[in-house]
């Protein structure tokens, strides 16, 4: 990873009917091939945030900029072709008859040549393999394999920047290991840039680097380890730890060798395998 994509800088803004600010002074950069995750609880400014970055907001001070293009009036669309956003609600986002026809509308919007579109869908619909779906009516999916429906159409326009805006908060816990792998073998793959926003810890954990926001602030910032070495402080603020780090803490208290609270199930399942194999 290397050099920023998106850069937002002191940025700060407050709705006309509230007396508070939504957002103050927020600053934070996105490195090109990074999956970063912004998380906090209802109220913490993410919603805002993420109107922002999809410019159906304008901050009033400060400044976003990506790939070197500054967000403003004139350059909104501009900036909309540049990310490409996964929303909570993938039903709300299909408009084609078929798997097919969906992946293909942004790019019939972009005015993307046929022969183009024909080897991109290729390519997408193997990368969230959902090929055996084509031509299937996208509504009567599961939600898993919508919102990786929703995911393909949004990498056949090829953006800068994927942002996931709670985009697993509907699912099942089936449907939403599916589209966190799908994120994960994807950026993997191709070395897209992800930005996830998010109130589940345990989707975060799956990141490169969280940032947490509290009343419209940056509250802290790092690699999933120190995140969660925060522990209280992120339950104090209205967060909840992840399920493999709150049984690796209960494990430690009861004597069980535990070298360290997992941050993921696997992490945490393997352990306990390699610690009964030594038995």
């Amino acid at each position: 990873m290397s050099g920023n994509l998106l850069v937002v800088d002191q940025i700060s803004y407050k709705y006309a009917e509230n007396t508070k600010l939504a957002l103050e002074n927020l600053s934070f950069s996105v490195r090109k091939g990074e999956w970063l995750a912004i998380v906090g609880h209802n109220g913490s400014g993410k919603s805002t945030l993420a109107r922002i970055l999809n410019g159906l907001l304008l901050p009033q001070s400060g400044s976003v900029t990506i790939e070197g293009v500054q967000l403003n009036e004139e350059t909104i669309w501009d900036i909309r072709r540049k990310i490409g956003m996964v929303f909570q609600n993938p039903d709300n986002q299909f408009v084609g008859t078929t798997v097919k026809d969906d992946i293909a509308f942004g790019m019939e919007n972009n005015g993307i040549l046929r022969e183009t579109m024909v080897s991109r869908i290729e390519r997408v619909i193997d990368l969230v393999k959902m090929r055996e779906f084509l031509e299937h009516e996208p509504h009567q999916l599961s939600g898993g394999q919508k919102q990786r429906v929703a995911i393909a159409g949004v990498l056949a326009v090829q953006p800068d920047l994927i942002i996931l805006d709670e985009a697993t908060s509907m699912l099942d816990p089936i449907g939403r290991t599916e589209v966190l792998e799908t994120i994960r073998e994807i950026k993997s793959e191709s070395q897209i840039t992800v930005m996830s926003i998010t109130h589940d810890l345990e989707e975060a954990a799956r990141a490169d680097r969280i940032i947490v926001m509290n009343q419209g602030q940056l509250f802290a910032e790092g690699k999933p380890e120190e995140i969660f070495a925060l522990d209280e402080k992120l339950v104090e603020i209205g967060l909840d730890l992840p399920f493999s780090v709150k049984v690796s803490k209960k494990l430690r208290a009861i004597g069980v060798p535990l070298s360290k609270n997992h941050i993921t199930e696997e992490g945490l399942v393997n352990e306990l395998w390699t610690l009964q194999s030594k038995n």
